[in-house]
């Protein structure tokens, strides 16, 4: 909506008149009637067109306020899971690392019966992570 059709219904209007001027008093009447609503018609494509131009200027301000103000960081937490069992979480701060965590499990002996027994004929024991139930609740976060 730019000013170009504010001027092409003008035009056609008082062309409309002009036409209009050379017939009955009917036509008069109805050119009359036409040419009002031109007149109305142009004036809310003006409003309408002002308003439009002000919402892109707002707009237009509050990106530029939005790309100004974009300095919050963006943080990103890494957990990796080691084969040992313990478990890395790293946070990331706008890329770089800003911290490193290790949690180690707590580790609990446990018979393993997947391997021969000892000399004693006792199985032997492997080391296996328990963790407890705070280190859990802190994981999922």
């Amino acid at each position: 909506m730019g000013a170009w059709n504010v001027d092409l219904i003008t035009n056609v209007a008082q062309a409309a008149i002009s036409k209009s001027q050379s017939k009955s008093f009917a036509s008069n009447n109805s050119a009359g009637f036409s040419s009002d609503y031109a007149k109305i018609l142009s004036q809310k494509m003006a409003q309408v067109d002002e308003s439009f131009q002000s919402a892109i200027e707002t707009l237009a301000n509050q990106s530029q306020v939005s790309l100004n103000t974009n300095s919050m960081p963006v943080i990103e937490t890494i957990k990796r899971f080691r084969p040992d069992g313990s478990i890395t979480i790293t946070t990331y701060k706008d890329g770089q690392i800003d911290s490193t965590t290790k949690i180690k499990p707590h580790l609990v002996p446990m018979p393993d019966y997947s391997v021969p027994e000892t000399p004693e004929g006792q199985p032997d024991i492997k080391l296996v992570e328990r963790f407890t139930v705070a280190e859990l609740l802190m994981l999922s976060i």
